[in-house]
């Protein structure tokens, strides 16, 4: 019988909360390095838009070569029972650099829903960021190419959303060295679970919302152009509770995900042919 994606939410939180008291030696120090480049974030944000892009780029690059020896071992403990003794990142690691290289390859999906607001502030003369003004007599021209630019991020949203639930199950085979870790068997075994896949995550995510709250309060967003840093002891216990959340996120979602991969991944643990 299929597990459903509610028990297979609450399975994932039980496993992951086991696997970061069992694995303290891995998590300490996943944690301290997402806490020094969320207060660096903190500290390089509100310049320009572009620059705060760049900073958040860059910031999600970073936590995914830190996180991932993190993710690894948790998918290592949920499908092997293994209990990774130190946190050790190696680059050069094959296991840790195709890990690596798939979330980038996953977040370069998402940012190209930004590519039609791009192309409509440079085309067109629509606002990039709320509140920018438009040149006189463009407002019309510039209103519709942003309309277009929201329907046409939403539709590439859609997709993309669809193409990432279709091989998150990659990781965890990635993790645990699958013979058929590829993101064709991931595409393949994902079809027609898709939906269970969605709401397995979904329903896995919606306790973190407390920390995103709270997030909210402490780290109130910068507009392009405030003043950077971190201005008040609020401030600092947010940028806390934000690596707290990260850290938190990684380890449910390399639970669920491999819960996930067990329920579907067939293709995946198929060596692949040989002629």
């Amino acid at each position: 019988m299929q597990s459903s994606a509610i028990k297979i939410a609450m399975t994932g939180w039980r496993d992951a909360l086991n696997a970061i008291a069992q694995m303290v030696p891995v998590v300490g120090p996943a944690f301290l390095l997402t806490l020094v480049s969320e207060a660096l974030g903190q500290l390089l944000l509100g310049y320009s838009f572009a620059a705060d892009l760049a900073v958040s780029e860059g910031l999600y690059i970073s936590q995914s070569l830190v996180l991932a020896p993190l993710a690894i071992a948790v998918h290592r403990y949920v499908l092997l029972g293994e209990v990774t003794p130190r946190y050790a990142l190696n680059p050069t690691d094959q296991r840790v650099r195709r890990y690596f290289i798939l979330a980038v390859a996953i977040q370069v999906l998402w940012l190209s829903i930004a590519i039609w607001f791009v192309l409509g502030h440079f085309i067109f003369g629509a606002p990039l960021v709320p509140g920018q003004p438009i040149s006189p007599g463009n407002e019309g021209p510039a209103f519709w190419a942003l309309v277009g630019a929201f329907v046409a991020a939403l539709v590439t949203g859609f997709v993309v959303a669809i193409a990432t639930l279709g091989i998150v199950i990659l990781f965890p085979a990635l993790a645990v060295d699958a013979p058929g870790a590829e993101w064709r068997n991931a595409r393949d075994d994902s079809r027609g679970h898709t939906y269970r896949i969605f709401c397995a995550v979904a329903l896995g995510m919606l306790p973190t919302v407390l920390f995103a709250a709270l997030d909210g309060v402490t780290l109130a967003p910068k507009g392009a152009g405030s003043s950077p840093g971190l201005h008040s002891a609020p401030q600092a216990v947010g940028v806390v509770l934000q690596a707290v959340e990260v850290v938190l996120i990684v380890a449910v979602l390399a639970s669920i995900t491999s819960k996930l991969y067990l329920a579907c991944g067939s293709r995946l643990n198929r060596a692949p042919r040989t002629a």
